[in-house]
């Protein structure tokens, strides 16, 4: 094949790949998925910083926590970043926690799809890329994974604002119905 042929063949392939990407992107509707509940099994691996008299003292400790995930909402408001609105939970050091979960979705179909998670309050931020599976009977959604492919977490420091805690973050977990949510998560 001439040189003109194959490049012409090859720009017309990733032509139609990109429209194709394009299309499924903005033509996905995952409001099927509001209301379902998550049980994730959140892990930590942390660097603890402390700013000593300009040194840094590095400690690293491990924890893990049950996070309730509620997906309360498919917002396409603004069409180029559709996104699914979420309600997390859980309780750390006898404390119960509540923050806003932001998905938004990258690409995929409506039950298998990739999605980049933001969390982000004035005491900490987290960030990951996760892969929610999910599987039908009867057009009804019957079972879901949920699980990250990486992300990173940053808590500041309550008693000096030059330290924190910084780590690698990972969430796994599947669908659960709301009967099984433990009394304190809010219904």
């Amino acid at each position: 094949m001439k040189p003109k042929k194959v490049w012409l063949c090859g720009f017309m392939v990733a032509f139609v790949m990109v429209c194709f990407a394009v299309g499924t992107t903005h033509a996905q509707d995952l409001s099927g998925w509001v209301g379902k509940w998550f049980k994730l099994t959140g892990k930590v691996k942390e660097w603890n910083t402390q700013d000593t008299e300009g040194d840094y003292f590095i400690q690293t400790q491990g924890n893990t926590v049950s996070v309730f995930l509620k997906i309360t909402s498919w917002d396409t408001t603004d069409p180029s970043e559709p996104l699914l609105r979420c309600s997390g939970y859980d309780q750390g050091g006898g404390e119960f926690n509540q923050y806003i979960v932001d998905l938004h979705y990258l690409g995929g179909t409506d039950l298998d799809f990739l999605c980049l998670g933001i969390i982000v309050d004035s005491e900490h931020h987290e960030k990951f890329t996760a892969r929610i599976t999910g599987k039908e009977s009867g057009e009804i959604l019957k079972s879901a994974t949920f699980k990250t492919m990486g992300g990173t977490s940053w808590k500041k420091s309550q008693f000096d604002p030059r330290s924190g805690k910084e780590g690698g973050l990972t969430l796994t977990g599947s669908l659960i119905p709301e009967s099984k949510l433990p009394s304190w998560v809010p219904k």
